[in-house]
C-alpha cells in the first residue's frame, strides 16, 4: 500500500518532524492503534531499511529487523503492550542495519488514551547504542570519531592540514598521587587552555589516554614553533586546579597531511610523533618525517587488507595460544592465553606488534573483537573436557571497552558457543585503563556479574599502579614481561615484584608473570607469591591442535 493512501489520523504533527531531526541516534515512532498504521523518524528509516516514514504493521515488519535470539521477548512485550495487558513497553535487543551489523537498541513506549478514556496511540523512542557520542564526557572535547570525521572531510576536499598531536608527561604520577577525580580535572583544565589558544585558527579534540589532536590550517613552521612554545609555557604556568597552580609538562609531534592516506593511519603516525618527542627530545616538538610516507603507503596496503579481511568473515585471521602454568607446581596447566594473528598474501606473516596497534584503532576492531571472542571459545571448550577449571584469557581492546554494546555482545557469545562464563578471563590492555574510572569500573562489574574473570595486562607500567588494585575490581594482574626478563640480576625489579605480588595477595588477588624463557628464571619467581607463570620456557603461542597434542 503507498504510503498517500494509508490512514494518516493522530500520527500527522510538526511537533513529531521537530523532535525526529533533532537526534542522530535517538529515535522515535508513533503508531495509531486502531488502524495499525505507524510513523517512524527518518533517521530510523535510513539507518534499518524500514519501509519508509508510514507503514502499516510497524510491530511485525521492525519485529523482523531484530536480532532472532531477543526477537521471542519482544513479540511477547509488544502483544502484552497492544492487549491491555501492560502500559509500557521497555526492552533492550540488537536490530539489524541496512549494512548488516547488529547494534544494541532500547526502545521505551507507552500507551496513550484518547478521549474517551480508551487506548489510542503507542509512542516511544528506540536509542541507537551503535552510534557513539562524538563529545568526550571528561572535557567536553570533541572526541576521536569527530577527529576522524574532520579528517576524511578535509580529505573529500582536497584541501591540506597539520596535525599537532600533544601529550601529557608522566600522567599516571598525577593519577597516583591524588587520584583520578583529580587527574579528570588536570585534563579538563589543559583541555580549556588549548580550547581557547586554538581556537581561531583549528580545532582541538580529545584522544585516546591523556592526548590531544589540534587540527590546524594555514601554520607554517615558525608560527606552529610559537604556538607550541604557549602551549608549553601554559601548561607549566596557567593550569589552575581547585585555585591551585600545577605545573605539567607536555609532548608534541606534527604530521603534515596533504589527503596521502587515511584518517587512522594519520593518527599513527602523528602518535609515532609524540613518542619521539618524548622519548628522545624531552618534549620538544617533533616533526614527522616525510621520507617515511612510502612506508606509510605499504602500511597502508596492509591495514586496508586488514580491514578487508574483516569484512570477508576475518578471512586471514587466526589464533593461537600460549599455555599459563601453575606457578604451585611449575607444570600444571591452568589456563592459556588466545593471541590474534594474520596471515594473507601477498603480504604473508605479518607480526601482531605490527598490525594490531593499527587496528586498535580503526572502528572495524569491534567486530573483529567479537570474533576473536566467539573464536577463542569455540576452540576452547575443546580443553575444558581434560580441564575442567581451564581458564581461557582474552585480550580486550579499548575500541571494544569503550562500545555501549560490548557486554551485551559477550554475554551473547556466551550463550551462542555454551561456554561457561566462569572459564573465561578478560586481560584489559593499558589503553583499556585510560577509560573514565567510573565508566570502567560499571563495566567490570557487568561482566563479573555474569561470572567473568578480569584480569589487567602490563600491570607496573604505563596508567597501571598499586591503587588499581584498590580502585578497580580484578581477579588477576599481569606483571609487565620488563620486569621479570632480568628478575635474577636486576635488584630494583626484584624490589618491585615483591611489592607487587605482595600486596595483591593481601587483597586476594591472583598474579601471572609473563615472559619466562629458562628453567632458572622460573625457579627464581617462584620464591613470590604468584598464581601462575607462562613464557616461551612452555611454548610460544600455537594453533590450537598442537596445543591439544602437546597438553592434553
Amino acid at each position: 500500500m503507498r504510503t498517500e493512501e494509508l490512514d494518516k489520523a493522530e500520527l500527522e504533527s510538526r511537533i513529531f518532524e521537530g523532535f525526529a531531526e533533532t537526534s542522530r541516534r535517538r529515535y522515535i515512532y508513533v503508531c495509531n492503534m486502531e488502524t495499525g498504521v505507524s510513523r517512524w523518524s527518518q533517521n530510523a528509516v535510513k539507518e534499518f531499511g524500514l519501509p519508509g516514514e508510514y507503514f502499516e504493521n510497524g510491530g511485525e515488519i521492525w519485529g523482523d529487523c531484530i536480532h532472532p535470539a531477543d526477537r521471542e521477548k519482544y513479540k511477547k512485550d509488544i502483544e502484552e503492550v497492544f492487549s491491555g495487558k501492560k502500559k509500557w513497553h521497555d526492552l533492550d535487543y540488537r536490530v539489524k542495519t541496512v549494512e548488516g551489523d547488529y547494534v544494541t537498541c532500547t526502545c521505551r513506549g507507552v500507551v496513550l488514551n484518547g478521549k474517551d478514556g480508551e487506548p489510542d496511540l503507542f509512542v516511544g523512542t528506540i536509542s541507537n547504542h551503535g552510534i557513539v557520542d562524538n563529545v568526550d564526557a571528561v572535557t567536553n572535547l570533541y572526541n576521536i570519531y569527530e577527529f576522524w570525521k574532520n579528517i576524511q572531510e578535509v580529505k573529500d576536499a582536497g584541501e591540506h592540514c597539520r596535525v599537532l598531536m600533544i601529550g601529557i608527561n608522566n600522567f599516571s604520577d598525577i593519577n597516583a598521587i591524588y587520584g583520578y577525580s583529580y587527574g579528570d580535572k588536570v585534563l579538563r583544565g589543559l583541555s580549556n587552555i588549548l580550547l581557547e589558544m586554538v581556537r581561531d585558527f583549528g580545532k582541538v579534540y580529545r584522544m585516546d589516554g591523556v592526548r590531544f589532536a589540534c587540527v590546524l590550517s594555514e601554520c607554517g613552521n615558525e608560527e606552529l614553533k610559537d604556538f607550541y612554545a604557549r602551549i608549553q609555557y601554559a601548561a607549566r604556568h596557567s593550569l589552575f586546579i581547585d585555585n591551585v597552580r600545577i605545573s605539567v609538562s607536555i609532548s608534541g609531534g606534527v604530521v603534515d597531511f596533504h589527503g596521502e592516506y587515511d584518517e587512522y593511519l594519520l593518527q599513527t603516525n602523528a602518535k609515532h610523533a609524540l613518542e619521539q618527542s618524548k622519548q628522545k627530545i624531552n618534549g620538544e616538538l617533533y616533526y614527522f618525517d616525510n621520507q617515511l610516507l612510502e612506508n606509510s603507503r605499504r602500511n597502508l596496503e596492509v591495514l586496508n587488507a586488514l580491514r578487508k579481511s574483516i569484512v570477508n568473515q576475518c578471512e586471514g585471521y587466526y589464533l593461537c595460544f600460549q599455555p599459563i602454568i601453575s606457578a604451585n607446581t611449575g607444570e600444571e596447566l591452568v589456563g592459556a592465553e588466545a593471541l590474534l594473528r594474520w596471515n594473507m598474501e601477498p603480504f604473508g606473516e605479518v607480526p601482531p606488534g605490527m598490525f594490531i596497534p593499527w587496528l586498535e584503532n580503526d572502528p572495524s576492531f569491534y567486530e573483529l573483537g567479537n570474533w576473536i571472542i566467539r573464536e577463542a571459545l569455540l576452540k576452547g571448550k575443546k580443553l575444558l573436557e581434560d580441564y575442567p577449571d581451564f581458564v581461557l584469557n582474552v585480550n580486550i581492546a579499548y575500541t571494544q571497552l569503550s562500545h555501549v554494546g560490548f557486554v551485551d555482545s559477550v554475554k551473547a557469545v556466551l550463550k551462542e558457543t555454551g561456554y561457561p562464563p566462569e572459564n573465561l578471563c578478560l586481560e584489559l590492555t593499558e589503553r583499556c585503563r585510560q577509560l573514565e574510572k567510573e565508566y570502567l569500573r560499571q563495566e567490570i562489574d557487568a561482566l563479573k556479574a555474569v561470572g567473568i574473570k578480569i584480569a589487567v595486562d602490563d600491570f607496573g607500567t604505563g596508567f597501571s599502579s598499586l591503587n588499581l588494585l584498590s580502585e578497580l575490581p580484578v581477579n588477576t594482574i599481569k606483571i609487565d614481561r620488563g620486569f621479570i626478563v632480568d628478575i635474577e640480576t636486576n635488584q630494583a625489579n626484584q624490589a618491585i615484584v615483591e611489592a607487587i605480588t605482595n600486596c595483591a595477595r593481601k587483597l586476594d588477588v591472583h598474579v601471572c608473570c609473563e615472559g619466562l624463557e629458562t628453567k632458572e628464571m622460573i625457579e627464581f619467581i617462584r620464591q613470590y607469591p604468584i598464581y601462575s607463570i607462562q613464557g616461551y620456557y612452555y611454548s610460544k603461542p600455537i594453533r590450537i591442535e598442537p596445543f591439544m597434542a602437546k597438553f592434553c
